[in-house]
């Protein structure tokens, strides 16, 4: 669980996102746009997706990022400012309840259940990069390297 942590309000507060030393995961807008599918990474580490995934909590992103990884920074402000939606922790929680809502729609309760609980453990942020599908890869590799110092 996240502790200490002042909480996030503003577009100016920074996100953090743990990744590779060699730059950020790239997103596939086109990719199936489950929440759940997303946050508990069926099909693997190196799926497709249409998200990455931030956090509100620095130390969260240096674990996901581990020892030869990096962590980046952004605020919601880049994100908009690119044409990509935030999706923000309370939005999250919101989706993941009961059968799921929206994008957060998934079969197993249980399921959903988890990544609720993985959301909430990692006060966990989307970028979702779905309004940006018409991008070439160059294109969205540039935008991603603009929004995540």
């Amino acid at each position: 669980m996240v502790e200490n942590r002042k909480d996030w309000k503003t577009k100016r507060d920074p996100l953090y996102r743990g990744d590779s030393a060699a730059g950020v995961n790239q997103p596939k807008p086109s990719a199936n746009p489950s929440i759940v599918r997303h946050i508990l990474y069926l099909d693997g580490a190196g799926r497709e997706t249409p998200y990455l995934s931030m956090t509100e909590d620095e130390a969260v992103a240096r674990r996901f990022a581990r020892n030869d990884g990096r962590v980046y920074e952004t605020t919601t402000a880049k994100l908009a400012k690119k044409n990509v939606l935030h999706v923000s922790r309370k939005s999250l929680l919101q989706l993941l309840k009961g059968k799921g809502k929206g994008d957060a729609q998934w079969p197993s309760a249980f399921e959903i259940m988890q990544a609720r609980r993985y959301a909430e453990e990692h006060a966990e942020h989307l970028a979702d990069f779905r309004k940006r599908a018409a991008d070439t890869p160059d294109e969205l590799r540039q935008v991603v390297s603009e929004i995540f110092d």
